[in-house]
C-alpha cells in the first residue's frame, strides 16, 4: 500500500461525504476517495480494484449496506469494509460484523472514524501477512513432502525427548512392515531392538543434542519376522521450536550376510592352512 489511502466510498449524500473526507484529512490521512452512489458504480469500482479501504453508508435510495457488503466480500474480500452511517441499529450492526464488516461508525460520532480506520488497516495488514505466511508454509510443506517421499531410505521424524514418531515415508512402511497409520504416533521404542534403542537414546535423549549427523548400525523390529540389520543416519533438527530427530534407515541385511560369509571363508581358510602346516610338520 502507498502513502496515499485509496478509498471507495459508497455515499449518496455529498455533504456527508465531504465531512467524512475532511475528518480523515484532519487526522493526517492523505486520501484519494472515489465516491459512488449506485450499485452499478460500486460494483464497477470493486472490479477495477486497487482500493485500500471501503466506506459505505447503510441506507441508500436504491441500494443497502448489507447488499454492498456482500458484493464487496465477493469481489474484494481482503479490503477492509467500514460502515459510516447515520442510521444503523445494534442488531443490524452485529449482523454486519458477522457477515464480514470490519467496523461501523455513526455519522454523529465521526471523531472515532480515524481510530476505526487505523484499526481496520492494521487488521488487514495482519491478515495479508498471515495469508503470505500460510502460503509459504503450504509451499514449504509441499516441498518437504516431495523430498521426504523421494528418499530411498526409510525415514522417521521423531520428537527427541519423547521418541514419538511425527512423520514417516513409504520406504519406512515397506521396511518396518507397517502402514503409515501404525508408525506415526507410535514410539521409536516399538520399532527398534533394545540394543539399537539404547544407542539411539544415548545419542539423542540427553539435554544437548549432537551438532552433526550421527551414524551407527543396529537392528529394527519389523511387525513380523526376525530383526532386520540397518545402518542409521540420524540428524538433529529444530522445527517450530521443537527438538526433533530425522533418522534414515537402510536395510544392510545382504551386506551383513556377505560380511559373515567372508568371515566364514577366512576362518575356513585359516583352518585349512593350519591343517596343511600340521601335515607338513609331521
Amino acid at each position: 500500500m502507498s502513502n496515499v489511502l485509496r478509498i471507495l466510498h459508497l455515499e449518496d449524500n455529498e455533504s456527508d461525504a465531504e465531512l467524512i473526507s475532511l475528518t480523515l484529512e484532519r487526522r493526517g490521512f492523505a486520501c484519494e476517495i472515489e465516491r459512488v452512489e449506485t450499485r452499478d458504480a460500486f460494483a464497477a469500482g470493486l472490479e477495477r480494484g486497487g482500493f485500500d479501504l471501503i466506506l459505505s453508508d447503510f441506507s441508500l435510495p436504491s441500494f443497502n449496506g448489507l447488499a454492498a457488503l456482500e458484493l464487496a466480500q465477493q469481489l474484494q474480500p481482503d479490503v477492509p469494509f467500514l460502515f459510516v452511517s447515520g442510521t444503523i441499529g445494534e442488531e443490524v450492526a452485529i449482523e454486519a460484523l458477522k457477515r464480514g464488516a470490519t467496523d461501523y461508525v455513526l455519522k454523529d460520532r465521526l471523531p472515532r472514524l480515524a481510530s476505526a480506520v487505523n484499526r481496520a488497516l492494521e487488521d488487514a495488514a495482519e491478515q495479508v501477512a498471515l495469508k503470505k505466511a500460510e502460503e509459504a508454509m503450504i509451499q514449504s510443506e509441499y516441498k518437504y513432502r516431495n523430498l521426504f517421499e523421494c528418499l530411498s531410505e526409510a525415514a522417521l521424524l521423531a520428537d527427541s525427548v519423547s521418541g514419538r514418531v511425527l512423520d514417516t515415508n513409504r520406504q519406512a512402511e515397506i521396511l518396518f512392515g507397517r502402514p503409515r497409520a501404525q508408525i506415526v504416533g507410535s514410539n521409536v521404542e516399538r520399532l527398534l531392538t533394545p540394543p539399537t534403542l539404547a544407542e539411539y537414546r544415548r545419542q539423542f535423549a540427553g539435554a544437548t543434542l549432537p551438532s552433526e549427523r550421527v551414524l551407527f548400525e543396529g537392528e529394527i523390529a519389523p511387525y513380523e519376522g526376525q530383526p532386520i540389520s540397518v545402518s542409521v543416519s540420524a540428524t538433529p533438527i529444530t522445527l517450530y521450536g521443537r527438538r526433533l530427530v530425522l533418522a534414515l534407515y537402510r536395510d544392510i541385511t545382504d551386506r551383513k550376510k556377505a560380511e559373515a560369509e567372508i568371515q566364514r571363508l577366512h576362518a575356513e581358510l585359516a583352518q585349512n592352512r593350519a591343517k596343511l602346516a600340521a601335515l607338513a610338520g609331521s
